[in-house]
């Protein structure tokens, strides 16, 4: 007995274990968003865009600091002197040898001027030698570009304000995709609405299919009453087909929204009120249009985003013409070199330089950097204008598209009342002979197609309530 009541409990156990991971797991909206943030491609695209300007305002700003300059040379070579022209004749042309008495008797050789004079003789050249002798030189310091005729600091203010701008790419995006991610969510759950319209539909003809055959059977209702309750049947059972099939690929589109590999299963829970009527529905449907557009234009990220493009292109190029001019660079440091590695000589140098850049100024290399700044600039306040006027017909259509809805979900609902009531009718006069089957099954079409109508009204209004956020700038 033990042994069997193990196995019972194993097998519950195992079962409830089934059944619970064959559960749905809910999700909200607000959840599908943080996925499709998370995981879609469009934002994590944008999201390496601003890590890559956020990449270059630190280059720019290093421009702006002190850098550090050294290293060290290990230099071997032979000691044989090469020189100039020059500088045999200043040098070597006025060094001689001569022979002396010192104080103390002694005989010394020192260096003289002008050879040939006296008993000033010329010094004989060394002897070439290739035995190479080593020779470390070593220096460390600090650099900074003092002035630059704007060059950096604009620089910098440019790659600042692109930056920024980059911030709010990603606010775009990620809109944008909570956006994709609202529309395929409601047509998800619209779609799983419309095959639950089409079962019961399915199941009220298979009924009243019966029935007639049952009346049928009676001498109550002719061949034709048959033939036409199966027909209705075969057509609400395509309908409950195509359905499903459009539920398969609401979920598809839903999957593509999220930016995830495959559907987890979901069970989608929508906010409460969310497919009906509210207030700030009536408000924004009733606005001023003026309003509601200029609304828009202060929110919107993308407007945000191009009017710190135009600035930072506007800075580039004030930094690129600053090119045409040389720079001002102090420099200090310390520096050894010798022979060997405990035996260096120090040094320090400071300078103040003004001049241009390693590889110099080349007036057609500044002339069309300058032009392609000023390039990026026009291009990115003609986009400004193009996305204004984009974002204030957004606006717009969206408002007409609310309105729209909101209309049709009012009279939607009105005709699935008179639908009901023709249906519960017709069902009653057929039922007692009195009504025939055309009557019938034209009552029974007119419910259902009312029934899906107001399952696409519900659906528009969502959708619309969720596109007017979204010019408004006010999504989740």
């Amino acid at each position: 007995m033990r042994i069997g009541a193990g196995i019972a409990v194993a097998a519950c156990v195992a079962w409830a274990g089934q059944a619970a991971a064959e559960t749905p797991e809910p999700l909200t909206l607000r959840q599908a968003i943080q996925i499709a943030r998370a995981h879609h491609p469009t934002v994590e695209a944008a999201s390496g865009d601003a890590a890559a300007t956020y990449g270059r305002k630190e280059q720019a700003l290093a421009r702006l600091l002190p850098f550090v300059q050294g290293g060290v040379t290990y230099q071997p070579t032979t000691p044989n002197l090469i020189v100039t022209p020059a500088e045999a004749r200043t040098v070597l042309a006025t060094a001689g040898r001569d022979t002396v008495i010192d104080a103390s008797g002694n005989p010394v050789v020192v260096t003289c001027r002008t050879p040939g004079v006296g008993t000033c003789q010329p010094v004989a050249a060394p002897p070439t030698v290739w035995t190479m002798r080593s020779f470390w030189m070593m220096d460390v310091g600090l650099a900074w570009t003092a002035w630059d005729w704007g060059r950096s600091i604009q620089g910098y203010r440019s790659a600042r304000d692109l930056a920024a701008a980059a911030d709010a790419g990603v606010r775009a995006a990620s809109q944008d995709v909570s956006l994709q991610v609202t529309v395929a969510f409601y047509g998800v759950i619209a779609a799983a609405e419309e095959v639950a319209v089409a079962q019961d539909a399915v199941k009220t003809y298979g009924a009243h299919l019966a029935q007639t055959r049952a009346l049928h059977d009676q001498g109550l209702r002719t061949g034709i009453d048959v033939a036409t309750a199966e027909s209705a049947e075969a057509s609400v059972e395509l309908t409950l087909a195509r359905a499903r099939s459009a539920e398969t690929a609401a979920r598809a589109q839903f999957q593509v929204a999220l930016g995830v590999d495959r559907w987890q299963g979901w069970r989608l829970v929508p906010e409460p009120a969310a497919f009906e009527l509210q207030a700030d529905d009536e408000r924004n449907a009733d606005a001023p249009a003026g309003a509601l557009v200029d609304a828009a234009a202060s929110r919107r990220p993308e407007i945000e985003r191009l009017r710190l493009q135009v600035s930072g292109f506007t800075r580039a190029v004030s930094a690129t013409r600053g090119s045409y001019l040389p720079q001002l660079t102090l420099s200090i440091g310390p520096s050894w070199a010798g022979m060997g590695l405990d035996a260096l000589t120090p040094n320090l140098t400071g300078a103040i330089s003004l001049g241009y850049p390693a590889g110099g100024m080349s007036p057609l290399l500044v002339h069309g950097q300058t032009r392609e700044a000023e390039g990026n600039l026009v291009g990115a306040r003609a986009q400004q204008r193009a996305t204004l006027d984009a974002v204030r017909s957004e606006t717009l259509t969206a408002q007409a598209s609310l309105v729209a809805a909101r209309d049709e979900l009012r009279f939607t609902r009105l005709l699935v009342e008179a639908a009901a009531r023709q249906r519960g009718l017709a069902e009653g006069r057929y039922t007692a002979g009195v009504g025939n089957v055309i009557e019938l099954y034209d009552a029974l079409l007119t419910d259902v197609n009312a029934r899906f109508q107001l399952v696409q009204a519900r659906l528009d209004l969502a959708s619309a309530r969720a596109r007017l956020q979204h010019a408004l700038g006010q999504g989740p």
